[in-house]
């Protein structure tokens, strides 16, 4: 998977919602994101953290799955096969002796 193909595109989305509600990169940044970085996360070349991605959909004043609403996340399977631990037989428990 082309990790930076998703990254480019939820920079994408956060920059068409943050033109389409009219607001400029400094408003959205905020007390709370450097400008520079928030800057670097609209070009695609920073990379959020889950703390960012918040701070930036409630600045604009939307759920944070809408800036990860993106068509390379949406092609992506669910589930993984993952091999089946082996799990241990169940040993019966001591028993204490009271005297």
């Amino acid at each position: 998977m082309n990790y930076s193909e998703i990254l480019q595109s939820i920079a994408q989305n956060i920059r068409n919602i943050r033109e389409k509600r009219d607001m400029s990169q400094e408003t959205v940044a905020g007390l709370e994101i450097s400008i520079r970085i928030y800057q670097k996360i609209e070009a695609g070349e920073g990379m959020p953290s889950l703390k960012t991605l918040l701070i930036i959909a409630d600045a604009l004043g939307v759920h944070p799955k809408e800036l990860l609403d993106v068509p390379l996340l949406k092609d992506r399977p669910y589930r993984k096969e993952f091999p089946k631990r082996k799990r241990q037989p169940n040993k019966p428990a001591k028993k204490s002796i009271k005297k």
